[in-house]
């Protein structure tokens, strides 16, 4: 398959491979490097250098073994071969910006897609961590790849908070099915058991720790995970207290809501991110909402707007009496 690399992250991967070596006391590669590059400036013209050093740059990035590195991950994975066009390595510009995508080719009649990777510089002076770096990103195309997981492009929430929220769960679900996948494979990949747990209970620390352990188990063990069904994890925290239902701690079996940030408000049916605590101690307010919602409960919440609208109504019903 071929692969493209970003020319400007072969310099600067190079570049650092020979200021790492040279603050280790070996000045070898800097040394053969500028025997090559430095009659450049004598033999070609100004219009000309430019090919001439990438050339160069080229010949020492896939000596030093950073191509080898890049085609021994695509080659675990043999089934891209008849659907994907290539792939493209460029720099990342963070830890946020990294990754892999599927994108289209410049033919616009081409059916097949290439392989979007975005890399740190770093990320090749540890070999160790790159190869299974790219094991994990490679899983991810392959399910972007497989109809069954239907994976789909799209917008998946609607104003920006919304979005980050339910694009980090997301990307959660989606890491765990990925590297729990790998680890029963026997190969080795970025996230262990233990630290896709803790990311997990970071975003659901509403739960109690009996429970986050038995949803991700759930999650980890499930082989048949889409698109689709993690979507609607993400979106809906009741979803995921389902998947515990059997044993749930009293006090939450008898919550109609749970109050984390992003569930559905069930006065307004809009997902907010606010919650107001401790209702019961507002009696008043409490009543007043039961006017409107008989079987509504001081446990089940509210959003800050609908308290501030029935705080509003009681203000102006006093004030009238």
């Amino acid at each position: 398959m071929n692969i493209e690399f970003d020319p400007g992250l072969i310099g600067e991967v190079l570049f650092k491979e020979m200021q790492t070596r040279e603050e280790q006391g070996d000045t070898q590669l800097t040394e053969e490097y500028h025997s090559l590059v430095d009659p450049v400036y004598e033999n070609f013209s100004i219009e000309d250098r430019p090919k001439q050093f990438r050339k160069i740059e080229w010949d020492f990035f896939k000596k030093l073994g950073f191509v080898a590195l890049i085609e021994n991950a695509l080659n675990e994975f043999p089934e891209f071969e008849d659907s994907v066009a290539g792939m493209v390595v460029v720099k990342a510009k963070s830890t946020h910006d990294e990754g892999s995508n599927l994108i289209k080719g410049l033919d616009d009649e081409e059916a097949k897609r290439k392989i979007k990777v975005k890399l740190l510089l770093e990320r090749f002076h540890d070999q160790s961590y790159l190869q299974k770096f790219m094991r994990h990103e490679l899983m991810h195309i392959s399910d972007m790849l497989n109809d069954r997981f239907g994976y789909r492009d799209e917008v998946l929430a609607g104003n920006p908070m919304e979005q980050s929220i339910i694009t980090e769960r997301y990307s959660t679900f989606w890491d765990i099915f990925v590297d729990s996948r790998l680890i029963r494979d026997g190969k080795e990949t970025i996230g262990s058991r233990d630290s896709r747990y803790e990311e997990f209970a970071a975003l659901y620390m509403g739960f109690p720790e009996e429970t986050n352990r038995e949803i991700f188990d759930k999650l980890w063990d499930d082989e048949n995970h889409t698109h689709g069904s993690m979507l609607e994890l993400a979106k809906d925290v009741n979803k995921v207290i389902e998947i515990a239902k059997d044993n749930l701690p009293e006090d939450m079996r008898r919550k109609k809501k749970v109050l984390l940030p992003g569930s559905v408000c069930p006065l307004c049916q809009f997902r907010t991110y606010s919650w107001v605590d401790n209702l019961e101690k507002d009696p008043e307010i409490v009543q007043v909402i039961k006017s409107d919602f008989p079987d509504w409960s001081p446990e089940d919440g509210a959003c800050d707007r609908c308290v501030e609208m029935y705080k509003s109504r009681r203000a102006i019903s006093q004030n009238l009496i």
